[in-house]
């Protein structure tokens, strides 16, 4: 086990403190590389081209590009007029929107489970967007088209630990 030195100068606040500041430096580094990808990914118009992407009949389907134990790589393909759960994330959430559209919706926790909708959003080509999971982040993703839309997301979890970025689905609050 590796040692650990002591600064006598530093109390246990400045020490919790400079953790923090660590952690955020840490965390400001992994999205700003993981926008930097997408950037890069979604900005190439044949970036999936001769791959064989999974598709699913009125629904969305995601096609594993990556994983290296820490972070997994898909594609996801969303038929026409598909929808995710609302749901938030056990992990980082990055996206970036390769084709077509979709729309984004955001929720604001009003119980247990229950939500309302606080912002809505369209996604089309080129648009990225990086999140951690300090949440609540509820969103559900929405293909209103009548086309295919096709998006690439970096998820910061091992897809052979879990099966889905999802932690918890809630529900639309009647109000």
């Amino acid at each position: 086990m590796g040692s650990m030195s002591h600064s006598p100068s530093l109390n246990e606040a400045e020490i919790l403190h400079e953790l923090g500041e660590r952690t955020r430096s840490l965390s400001h580094e992994y999205l700003t590389s993981a926008r930097h990808a997408l950037q890069q990914l979604v900005g190439r118009p044949d970036i999936l081209a001769g791959r064989h992407l999974e598709r699913r009949e009125n629904g969305y389907a995601r096609t594993l590009l990556f994983n290296d134990g820490q972070m997994s790589v898909y594609a996801i393909a969303w038929s026409p007029l598909c929808q995710t759960t609302i749901h938030d994330h056990h992990c980082s959430c990055c996206f970036g929107m390769v084709s077509g559209s979709l729309e984004e919706i955001w929720f604001r926790s009003i119980g247990e489970d229950q939500v309302v909708v606080s912002e809505r959003a369209n996604r089309t080509p080129g648009y990225i967007a990086c999140v951690l999971p300090s949440g609540p982040n509820i969103h559900q993703m929405i293909n209103n088209s009548a086309e295919e839309a096709i998006s690439i997301h970096i998820y910061g979890f091992d897809h052979n630990m879990h099966a889905s970025s999802i932690l918890r689905e809630y529900k639309l609050a009647s109000l």
